[in-house]
């Protein structure tokens, strides 16, 4: 590579590597898109010659669903089916795309004719079964389904110390001590994510929409109720947060896809069975889905803090105050079992103190590929990496450090999953993911590495 286009990617930054990255994935879809497209009008152009050949049809229906044009390969599907000969499998297959789009009263008329004919052997009728199981669960008026995984961790600095051997104190640079260097450490994690809908029955597709959460860390170094100042050890953690509101498309006819959720939101932090923080506030949720394989989502959101019941340190009612976030995401499907979701969080912290007050911007790109398990015949993996970079920047210095210098902060974050099902409800997933923060003070700069296995139930 010349050294004058090193040197320019360099100067980008995290920031601009991150959007080269995802400007060249989109190329890569867009030529992708334009050969698929070919590819869907040769196939209609020899449907306009032939029009009675059933195999012209089928092969055009497998076209349009690789394009994402699900819609179309209904419509092309459905002409099949008038032909007495064609096996059930192609309305089982018809049935999966309604399930797509969300049309899941039609995908269980469908899935139920395919059920009754008997010709639906083997894989095929067991997919059928479990396609029929969801829908009717998602055509009732109160829903309810969720996730529960048990899991453990082993992380290289827990408490994200330094890994400097001088930090300041009161503007002097000293040796860290060795009490305070970073140490590892291994949790046993336990985590419950409920999602409730309650269907109102109104044009607008209206609905009561409401999550839960709860989750439980136990560090293998920590034990009893103390509260220690500085994180020389890792807190036993234990999490609360609930949100709900009213969900609802505000133009069902002119822009079906977009619904909007204001809700309120509700939190509380448990460290060692002390109380360390609450918060409560309100938020919207945006989501619009332009086409089948594309979807953004947004939240907005504002919560005060309180944190005056923590007892490892003194003012603590200091740190109250008020955070706003944004969030916006964008999933796009480059090819069926294929997904890229680019990500951008930013936070404002505002306190009682302008040391404590900061602005983050963080940015994040993830690609997951869905693939056959290698192992189980039927089943299927799912893999994803990805890479984000996050930038903190405080209003002030903050004296018991320096006088004079400001923190900011510049994080580099990547990781990858796996995800292997079990069964249709139980999964094993496991993951390894590195934080590295290359601070202005040397103070905050640290790095930790995260290693995970977990068995996940889902409902």
């Amino acid at each position: 590579m010349p050294q004058s286009l090193t040197r320019k990617l360099c100067h980008l930054g995290w920031g601009g590597t991150l959007a080269l990255a995802f400007c060249t994935s989109a190329i890569a879809q867009t030529a992708a898109q334009a050969l698929m497209e070919r590819q869907s009008q040769d196939a209609f152009r020899q449907l306009l010659d032939q029009p009675e050949d059933l195999s012209l049809w089928s092969n055009y229906a497998q076209l349009l669903v690789k394009a994402g044009n699900y819609e179309g390969g209904i419509a092309a599907m459905e002409r099949l089916l008038l032909d007495p000969g064609t096996g059930p499998g192609v309305r089982l297959e018809v049935a999966a795309l309604y399930f797509r789009l969300g049309s899941y009263a039609m995908a269980e008329t469908m899935v139920r004719t395919a059920l009754a004919d008997s010709r639906l052997q083997g894989e095929q009728r067991a997919l059928a079964v479990a396609l029929l199981a969801d829908a009717m669960k998602r055509n009732q008026r109160s829903q309810l389904s969720g996730s529960f995984a048990f899991g453990l961790r082993h992380q290289t600095n827990p408490t994200y110390r330094t890994d400097r051997s001088e930090v300041f104190s009161a503007g002097v640079l000293g040796p860290l001590a060795d009490s305070q260097r970073p140490d590892a450490d291994n949790d046993i994690n336990l985590g419950l994510r409920i999602q409730h809908l309650y269907d109102l029955d109104l044009q607008n597709s209206a609905s009561i929409a409401s999550t839960f959460g709860a989750a439980l860390v136990d560090y293998r170094s920590s034990s009893g109720r103390r509260l220690e100042a500085g994180l020389n050890r890792p807190h036993d953690l234990q999490v609360l947060d609930f949100t709900t509101g009213l969900q609802f498309k505000p133009f069902p006819g002119s822009v079906s896809g977009l619904t909007l959720r204001p809700h309120i939101l509700l939190s509380s932090l448990v460290a060692q069975r002390h109380q360390f923080m609450r918060s409560h506030g309100v938020g919207l949720d945006l989501a619009w889905r332009p086409n089948e394989r594309t979807l953004l989502e947004m939240t907005l959101d504002g919560q005060d803090r309180d944190f005056a019941n923590r007892v490892d340190i003194t003012d603590a009612n200091l740190l109250e105050g008020r955070l706003y976030g944004l969030r916006a995401r964008v999933s796009r499907e480059v090819v069926p079992g294929q997904m890229v979701t680019g990500e951008v969080v930013l936070r404002r912290n505002r306190t009682e103190r302008d040391f404590y007050d900061y602005d983050s911007q963080e940015v994040r790109i993830t690609y997951a590929v869905s693939y056959a398990s290698p192992i189980a015949k039927g089943g299927w993996w799912t893999t994803a990496f990805w890479l984000g970079a996050l930038r903190r920047s405080y209003d002030a210095p903050y004296t018991a450090v320096s006088a004079i210098e400001t923190r900011k902060d510049r994080e580099l974050r990547f990781g990858v999953s796996h995800t292997m099902p079990i069964t249709p409800a139980w999964s094993l997933m496991f993951m390894a993911d590195h934080s590295r923060n290359s601070a202005k003070l040397p103070n905050y700069r640290y790095k930790n590495t995260s290693v995970s296995g977990a068995v996940v139930r889902t409902f």
